[in-house]
């Protein structure tokens, strides 16, 4: 049988790299959204990030906040440092020139965002500076930015247009994001007083709880509520804030398997059909219709598992090249293959085969011998 097995996969050699490669690509297609439906249910939560929250308007941060909570947010038993946090939406001299750009609290930017490095004369020169700023260092290196230039922001969804001197670069985190001072902003727009969010630094992991609590606590029965949440989890917040992004994956996805099956299934049909008459031939010399459907099943999986094992390998590969932890701005999200997304897109190759080729290999073999061998596929 296995002698068999080979020769029918050699057969037609074109077919079968056609199958195979169609299965490559739908596998490839099927566990690339797999890690995304994953990466956008869960929040990776790592080093400093697990000693961040954040703190928006309730229901959402398309609210404001009144920073004057500021104050009242510091004095919380726990809380390290906080910072306000506007996104300006500006682009620097045209419009493809876009990156993420914040107005904060310059004097405790840095307290937050305690991983991040850069030289003390800089931070220094950056507080001392009211139109003053900082970048990421990819970001000054794309644009050729050195220490003293004028940087002016352009279409605001505020309508101003920042006129900033940067003071410092900074490594260690999202290399891709310019910050400037919020009273600077705040004055801009006349006196706005306002705030998206407030970026929070605990103290220790065991303060996180009980800061969420206090917080949201405090502003219950305001005007404005609040609703405070570890980093990973505000940002995840974000995502879902576009749609219902993991429905949209996850319809795709489904779409993408029952296209690859209707593929399978109709080149191993057309296999079996032309086969119809070998399959009478191995009847009459003793083969069981188990035998038959056995070695017609085997070469739909083979060449089903094959390919979707070449598309497992090419997904694993090329995400393990970009490893993906974070999108521009603020949003993390863990885009990096995992064994139980290669061995779910795994078991679906190896039914696709099974079901691609079940009904059409079982009728072959039930098929009268005598009509069977009169057949013309």
């Amino acid at each position: 049988m296995l002698r068999l097995l080979v020769k029918n996969l050699l057969r037609n050699r074109r077919r079968a790299i056609l199958t195979s490669s169609s299965v490559a690509v739908s596998i490839f297609l099927l566990a690339s959204l797999g890690l995304v439906y994953r990466a956008m249910g869960r929040a990776p939560a790592t080093g400093e990030s697990r000693l961040r929250l954040v703190t928006m308007r309730h229901p959402g941060m398309n609210l404001l906040l009144p920073v004057s909570y500021l104050q009242r947010i510091q004095r919380v038993p726990g809380v390290a440092a906080v910072t306000p946090m506007n996104w300006i939406g500006a682009y620097y001299r045209d419009r493809s020139n876009s990156f993420a750009n914040y107005a904060v609290e310059a004097d405790r930017l840095f307290d937050v965002f305690s991983e991040v490095k850069i030289p003390s004369s800089e931070v220094a020169a950056f507080k001392r500076d009211r139109t003053g700023a900082v970048v990421g260092k990819r970001l000054a290196d794309k644009y050729g930015w050195k220490l003293g230039d004028r940087i002016t922001l352009l279409g605001s969804i505020y309508g101003i247009q920042p006129e900033l001197t940067l003071r410092g670069t900074y490594t260690g985190s999202d290399e891709n994001q310019l910050f400037f001072h919020w009273d600077y902003f705040n004055e801009m727009v006349g006196r706005l007083n306002r705030a998206e969010v407030f970026w929070i630094r605990a103290n220790s992991p065991e303060s996180i709880q009980p800061i969420e609590n206090a917080i949201d606590g405090m502003f219950r029965n305001s005007p404005a509520s609040t609703l405070t949440q570890l980093e990973p989890v505000a940002l995840m917040t974000f995502i879902t804030a576009l749609g219902n992004v993991r429905g949209a994956v996850l319809l795709i996805g489904s779409a993408v398997i029952f296209a690859v099956l209707l593929i399978v299934a109709n080149t191993m049909a057309l296999s079996v059909r032309e086969r119809i008459p070998e399959a009478a031939v191995m009847r009459s010399l003793g083969f069981r219709p188990r035998q038959i459907i056995q070695l017609f099943v085997s070469e739909s999986v083979i060449l089903s598992v094959a390919g979707g094992l070449l598309g497992c390998v090419a997904a694993y590969t090329l995400f393990r090249i970009l490893n993906i932890t974070q999108l521009q701005g603020m949003i993390y999200i863990d885009l990096r293959m995992r064994p139980d997304t290669l061995l779910l897109s795994s078991v679906v190759a190896l039914l696709i085969g099974v079901a691609a080729s079940g009904w059409p290999a079982y009728r072959a073999s039930r098929a009268n011998i005598a009509r069977a061998l009169r057949f013309v596929g």
